[in-house]
């Protein structure tokens, strides 16, 4: 066996296409992406996005939007 040669076939293996949904995040959680094909519900005038019974409030900062995990409205 060549020195290397490990390394150089697991850095060459290519990567799945998988998204995985962590469905145990706390509310209060922030994050800066929603998961794919995540549709969006307005409940007393305010616009939540609701994924896989995740329920993700939008907030606008300076530097963009991030969303954050809230429960149930």
């Amino acid at each position: 066996m060549i020195a290397g040669t490990t390394a150089a076939v697991v850095s060459a293996a290519t990567q799945p296409d998988v998204v995985v949904v962590d469905t145990s995040k706390a509310p209060g959680t922030v994050v800066y992406a929603l998961p794919p094909n995540c549709p969006k519900v307005i409940r007393s005038n305010v616009t939540y996005f609701s994924c896989n019974n995740i329920w993700y409030k939008p907030q606008y900062l300076s530097s963009g939007v991030s969303y954050v995990i809230v429960t149930a409205p």
